[in-house]
């Protein structure tokens, strides 16, 4: 809603122009008024005022030397339309020329008075959202990192000056069934939905909301800006504060919202803030606690114990290495315990799971000298540790655990690697549908880490530049034996944009399909 002041000093035009039309249907709220430009300055001054209806003759100030001085000191974001008579059309034309979006002559009309509502709401919608956009990426920049002193400067003129700011992240729990259910289309309706609802509640101090900073796919939420001027005026502490919010946006929506709490600092520190999130969402999922206000600051002061026993490793390890989905539950429960009752602080939770990580990577190098171990690394590296345990998620973590034991049988399995040769059969006859590792893993019941590995070794080349190379191959044919478009050609062979076919056949074969196809026709000609 614009926030809208009449400055006349005729009392019965104020409240004739308040009755004359429904504000708020165009989007507007009057919500003060002045009888003279003093008064009106007064009332600028205090904030808050987007749309002004200003009498050009008003005794003391008028109503010209009113907008100026607002122009000069106050806001240039303030809207100001002339109210005037006809002895003062003049006066109107050089309001024009101080940016004043209209004039209006009295006795004001109904009619005339709609059609500048509607304009005025339009340039405003407008205006709102490109300075939001513009605010929206000077303070993701300062989120991510990658600020300079201009990105602070813009985002100052929106924010009250305040010593300690936090990072708040405010998510869907992605635990839960149903949220985890919804297309990612629908779960980012679910977000822009909570950016804006919160936004409401926060009211005057909407900039606060921020985009989401994370860089995993499967987290969907809004961020918020805390500082004491939110919530110092409401009688209530930061906690309480922020467990209001959370009450309120789980009343609001469906599925169950998360809230976590990075470490404070300055403006410039917002990014360590960021950066700490990830500690609370880890340590909160492996304390298995829901619905509390998680913040950093009540695990920064943990001890750097190791209180995971090597007896309870050994037992994950064995169940793993056998293969035992009940046990591996069991044995991983009994480690997530350790860590929750030991009051272990992030590093050395950080250190007992790679602990467990690198005895599995040791594993396989028993049962397959073969196995390349950086390899390995990186798929434990990527899949468990970046992936899972940042992610705040027991379950997941377990979950790998069962996939690795899986992966594990079928490196010790002469079948598994006797599959290849089938699924090589389907892929050439299947190459121009949709193929991935995972698919083909599902399809013949092999683990896709496990079946990159066998294609890496035969071929010489990771699976997806197999299929690229495959592609590429048939398209060579039907290039050379038909006068099919370039486009269709690309969407025969299985690759979904015609550019990035484009782009991988010239790095193949130094020349674009077209020149190939001219190339060789012409090797044929001259045969002839």
């Amino acid at each position: 809603m614009m926030k809208v002041l009449l400055v006349d000093d005729e009392q019965f035009i104020r409240q004739g122009l308040r009755m004359l039309v429904d504000w708020e249907e165009y989007g507007c709220q009057v919500t003060a008024e002045a009888e003279n430009g003093v008064d009106a300055i007064r009332i600028l001054e205090e904030g808050g005022i987007d749309l002004a209806f200003v009498d050009i003759k008003m005794p003391g100030m008028t109503g010209l030397e009113l907008i100026a001085y607002a122009r000069q000191n106050i806001s240039q974001q303030i809207r100001f339309v002339i109210l005037t008579g006809y002895a003062e059309f003049g006066y109107a034309r050089q309001a024009m020329q101080m940016q004043v979006l209209d004039y209006m002559l009295k006795p004001v009309q109904e009619k005339e008075l709609v059609a500048i509502l509607k304009k005025i709401s339009q340039d405003y919608q407008r205006d709102k959202k490109e300075r939001q956009e513009k605010y929206d990426f000077h303070i993701t920049q300062i989120l991510m990192g990658r600020f300079s002193e201009e990105n602070l400067v813009q985002v100052r003129r929106w924010l009250t000056p305040q010593e300690s700011w936090k990072y708040v992240s405010f998510e869907f729990d992605k635990g839960q069934e149903g949220f985890s259910q919804l297309g990612r289309g629908q779960r980012m309706e679910q977000q822009k939905a909570l950016r804006q609802y919160l936004r409401s509640l926060l009211g005057n101090a909407f900039c606060h909301v921020v985009p989401l900073i994370e860089a995993k796919e499967e987290i969907f939420g809004t961020g918020l800006l805390l500082a004491p001027c939110l919530y110092q005026d409401t009688g209530m502490g930061e906690e309480a504060y922020l467990e209001y919010l959370q009450k309120r946006a789980n009343q609001h929506f469906q599925y169950r919202i998360q809230v976590y709490v990075g470490q404070a600092g300055s403006l410039e520190q917002l990014p360590k803030s960021v950066a700490s999130i990830q500690v609370a969402r880890c340590l909160h999922g492996l304390a298995r606690e829901e619905g509390q206000v998680m913040d950093y600051e009540k695990f920064r002061d943990r001890k750097p114990s190791f209180g995971v026993r090597e007896e309870s490793v050994g037992q994950l390890l064995d169940a793993i290495e056998n293969n035992q989905k009940d046990k591996i539950g069991q044995s991983a429960n009994a480690v997530f315990a350790q860590i929750r009752a030991s009051d272990m602080n992030m590093e050395m939770v950080n250190a007992s799971i790679y602990h467990i990580l690198y005895r599995l990577m040791e594993m396989v190098q028993e049962f397959d000298d073969e196995t390349n171990q950086q390899e390995i690394l990186a798929y434990i590296g990527k899949e468990s540790f970046n992936k899972l345990v940042l992610s705040g998620s027991a379950e997941e973590i377990m979950g790998f655990f069962s996939d690795y034991a899986g992966y594990l049988a079928q490196v010790r399995s002469q079948e598994a690697r006797n599959v290849l040769d089938r699924v090589d059969d389907y892929v050439q006859e299947h190459y121009r549908e949709k193929l991935s590792l995972k698919s083909l893993g599902e399809k013949f019941y092999v683990n896709n880490v496990y079946l990159g590995q066998l294609y890496k070794k035969r071929h010489g080349m990771v699976f997806r530049d197999y299929l690229n190379q495959l592609r590429l191959e048939k398209a060579q044919e039907l290039l050379a034996g038909t006068d099919m478009r370039i486009y269709a050609i690309a969407e025969e062979v299985g690759f979904g944009k015609v550019e990035y076919f484009i782009n991988k056949f010239v790095q193949q074969n130094n020349m674009t399909p077209n020149q190939y196809r001219i190339h060789k026709k012409a090797g044929r000609g001259s045969q002839g």
